[in-house]
């Protein structure tokens, strides 16, 4: 059996989305949704009971609603491993903002754990990033959990 380090410090309010978060997710939901057939009229980031929420309005035609909602339902449901046993060996869990990810670092996604190979910005606070052993890229446009080697993290000597 293994022991391993502590967990790094993680700043509080690191997790809480910010107004450049809320207009990156905005315009991905119009691109998506438009690629489904749904004609938006307004996609706007506001605030609502003070949280960052991506306001919508819009049209859609029944059977593509039935579709969006079938492959909604079918992400909710879909079981997930937990995050430990996603975890590489010789890594440590961190969470971090879009500009903290680093090449090196093992992303968790879809159940499955991938190293990230590349990277480049795409606008704002979301960054594109290239996976060992996935096709497409991923965009990351909020803090996530991912997998840093033990050998970059800088522990305090105890005194």
């Amino acid at each position: 059996m293994t022991t391993s380090s502590p967990l790094p410090y993680v700043p509080p309010g690191l997790n809480e989305p910010t107004e450049k978060d809320a207009s990156a997710t905005a315009v991905r939901l119009v691109r998506a949704l438009r690629g489904c057939g749904v004609l938006l009229e307004q996609v706007v980031p506001e605030v609502v009971s003070g949280r960052l929420v991506v306001a919508v309005r819009g049209r859609v035609n029944v059977g593509t609603a039935q579709r969006l909602a079938a492959g909604l339902e079918s992400l909710a449901h879909r079981p997930t491993k937990p995050l430990e046993e996603l975890r590489p060996e010789g890594t440590l869990p961190l969470e971090v903002t879009p500009d903290g990810v680093k090449v090196g670092d093992h992303l968790p996604l879809d159940g499955d754990c991938y190293r990230i190979r590349n990277m480049r910005g795409a606008s704002g606070s979301s960054r594109i990033l290239e996976l060992e052993g996935r096709r497409l890229p991923w965009i990351m446009t909020g803090p996530r959990t991912v997998f840093r080697p033990a050998d970059q993290f800088q522990f305090p000597l105890p005194t």
